[in-house]
């Protein structure tokens, strides 16, 4: 039933209701508000602290960038310094390769120029060598049996050697024989001659021994003078019966006559200043013609 003022008490009831929950939720949008504002407010701190990671990040990278194109120009600078010095090196080389003489400077150049060579083969050897140990395995078999039959080849050689000493002893003994049968005896100049050969093996003999040079001549009879061990030579008389010979000798402008001569008589005669006197000596003495040498000092003292 309506009260006096004309209202249901129900109404009021809906009213305070309806009042209620308005209040409700202007409460509710006032705390909602409140709630946006806090999550803004935290969400600006969040973005300030990503700004300041990222800040704080670009920095820090700023730094180690800036450190290592400081090492960069470091590094730079000390490879710049090295090559310099480097070129300073070779500079200085080349100078002294020019101040060498042509001929020095070409021999060093083709030996560097070899050495390298042999430099390149060695090393393309050594990585042929790496790259295959079945290589390897065949070259060390090879090389033993190189090996074998290089001990067989110095067994060999070793063989040929004794044979070659005995040969040589032998050979050393047969001139010790010879030379102990050939004699010495005075020349036509009063002065003791060295050793007279009678033929071809104690000529050889002679030599061997190296105390003299040794001209052998075969000289015919004639008008004109035949140089022999630097010496001229004529052959002006002969004698087979009786071995007798004429010659005329020619040296240092002066003519020296040797008459009825006999066969391994040694002619002796000066050259020059020297002290050792020279010696014509004729093994055969036939019709026209005469065979022999003359010997004629190594090493040439002068006379006083």
């Amino acid at each position: 039933m309506p009260d006096e003022t004309g209202t249901s008490p129900r109404l009021n009831v809906l009213g305070l209701i309806a009042i209620g929950g308005l209040v409700i939720l202007t409460i509710a949008h006032f705390r909602a508000l409140g709630t946006l504002h806090d999550v803004q407010a935290k969400l600006a701190a969040i973005q300030a602290d990503q700004t300041k990671v990222r800040d704080a990040l670009n920095a820090e990278m700023a730094a180690e960038m800036a450190k290592v194109r400081e090492a960069a120009v470091a590094d730079e600078a000390a490879r710049q310094k090295a090559l310099e010095s480097m070129r300073i090196e070779v500079a200085k080389a080349q100078r002294q390769v020019h101040g060498v003489a042509s001929r020095v400077k070409q021999d060093a150049l083709k030996s560097v120029a070899d050495l390298a060579t042999r430099v390149s083969a060695n090393e393309q050897q050594l990585q042929q060598s790496q790259q295959s140990a079945a290589q390897i395995a065949t070259e060390v078999s090879g090389v033993k049996q190189a090996q074998s039959s290089t001990q067989s080849n110095v067994a060999a050689v070793t063989t040929d050697v004794r044979e070659v000493r005995a040969d040589v002893a032998n050979t050393r003994t047969q001139l010790d024989r010879t030379v102990a049968d050939l004699r010495r005896v005075t020349g036509d100049m009063g002065v003791l001659s060295g050793l007279i050969a009678t033929n071809q093996k104690e000529i050889d003999a002679l030599r061997q021994l190296g105390d003299r040079n040794y001209t052998q001549f075969t000289l015919k009879k004639g008008k004109e003078p035949v140089q022999v061990a630097g010496v001229s030579v004529l052959l002006k008389k002969t004698d087979a019966g009786r071995n007798r010979y004429t010659v005329e000798l020619r040296a240092d402008d002066a003519k020296i006559e040797k008459r009825d001569r006999t066969s391994n008589e040694p002619v002796q005669f000066y050259v020059g200043r020297n002290k050792q006197p020279h010696e014509l000596v004729v093994n055969q003495v036939q019709k026209d013609q005469v065979v022999g040498y003359i010997a004629t000092p190594k090493v040439v003292a002068a006379r006083p």
